[in-house]
């Protein structure tokens, strides 16, 4: 009796410490969004996916996102745009949600035409699984589009110094572009489109960041890999089918004495 009390009281911990955890993630993303240098991100990353999205057509759309204050989708013609929330934090407009891990879709298979994972494989409990949840999902020649913070930059190395510290957005994990690349072969994807951009180094004063505006326009042209923010599209492989061809008439064979087999119809012929 005593044992599956204390077990109860494990598990009850458990749930609660991962509950306090994705509570606390949410809220560095709504405060992130919410400072200068987040706007500012999430400003140009909305840019970038309105060049990409109006392309892609479809029935459904899905975005994963931590916080209702980041809809990137919107520029989709998709009609019917889903967000999954990681969490249940509170929606302010009138997109559809669903509630649940990343890992986990409750979504039936071969359904979604594009999905958008922003910032998502960084803070992933298992970025593999939820790739290959994602590759469930999607239908042949799907797209997926991802955003990441690119290791190779300013943002990069202000992450190596600032990832102990558990803030936004440096408490995830960067994957660089080669290795998503690695794994979407894997799950044959193929990669239509990979970008750089957001080359200014990721201060929090606003004056500043102003300042350095003129910087992205050279950074586009002078450095084009070391954007500190990355957009890679991919599409889904289909691998055709190739029927076997059935044939029905039957073909003469050479028999082992080289005398050509006759055919049913010569046959009745002589027996006539």
């Amino acid at each position: 009796m005593l044992a599956a009390q204390s077990i109860r009281v494990n598990i009850h911990k458990i749930m609660n410490a991962e509950k306090n955890k994705t509570a606390t993630l949410r809220e560095k993303f709504s405060n992130w969004f919410a400072s200068p240098l987040g706007k500012r991100v999430f400003t140009a990353e909305v840019e970038e996916l309105q060049d990409i999205l109006p392309d892609m057509f479809g029935y459904h759309i899905l975005q994963y996102s931590y916080s209702a204050e980041s809809n990137y989708i919107n520029a989709s013609r998709i009609a019917d745009k889903t967000v999954l929330f990681l969490d249940e934090s509170e929606i302010q407009n009138s997109l559809k949600a669903i509630y649940t891990s990343a890992e986990e879709l409750p979504i039936a298979s071969d359904s979604i035409d594009v999905i958008v994972l922003p910032h998502i494989l960084e803070y992933s409990k298992d970025a593999h699984k939820l790739l290959r949840e994602m590759d469930r999902v999607l239908i042949g020649d799907g797209r997926v589009v991802i955003i990441g913070i690119n290791p190779i930059s300013l943002w990069g190395l202000w992450h190596l110094f600032l990832c102990w510290w558990g803030n936004m957005p440096w408490s995830g994990r960067l994957i660089s572009i080669p290795k998503i690349k690695d794994w979407l072969s894997l799950l044959d994807f193929d990669v239509k489109k990979t970008k750089c951009f957001f080359f200014s180094p990721p201060l929090r004063s606003e004056k500043w960041l102003n300042k350095l505006i003129p910087l992205e326009r050279l950074g586009h042209y002078c450095w084009p890999i070391l954007g500190g923010l990355y957009v890679i599209v991919a599409k889904k492989r289909v691998i055709p089918l190739n029927p076997i061809k059935m044939h029905w008439t039957a073909k003469r064979k050479i028999l082992g004495s080289g005398v050509i087999e006759p055919t049913t119809r010569s046959s009745l012929k002589n027996n006539g």
